[in-house]
């Protein structure tokens, strides 16, 4: 019931920090737009509106990519799990 309860958390604390960076992200695609549409000059004002787009879509390209990717797995830490058979093997020393 332990383990599922700190599951449960750790999956909340996941979901609030991921709702926290799309609002930052939004927050820093704003401010950006204000410096925009605020800077001197039609010239640069359309120089510093490419930048941001560029920028923009490379790191909604960068956050899709690592969704896709989902979490990562390195199979030279020791303490790692690196397939199904480990796990059988873990529940039937704890007799489940």
């Amino acid at each position: 019931m332990e383990i599922m309860m700190a599951q449960d958390f750790q999956d909340l604390t996941g979901q609030v920090i991921k709702k926290m960076m799309d609002v930052i992200h939004e927050i820093e695609h704003q401010l950006v737009q204000v410096l925009i549409d605020n800077a001197p000059g039609a010239h640069a004002r359309e120089t510093l509106q490419r930048k941001a787009e560029d920028q923009w879509k490379s790191d909604n390209a960068r956050r899709n990519e690592e969704l896709l990717n989902g979490p990562q797995v390195k199979d030279n830490v020791p303490d790692t799990v690196s397939g199904q058979d480990q796990v059988d093997d873990l529940l039937d020393e704890l007799g489940f």
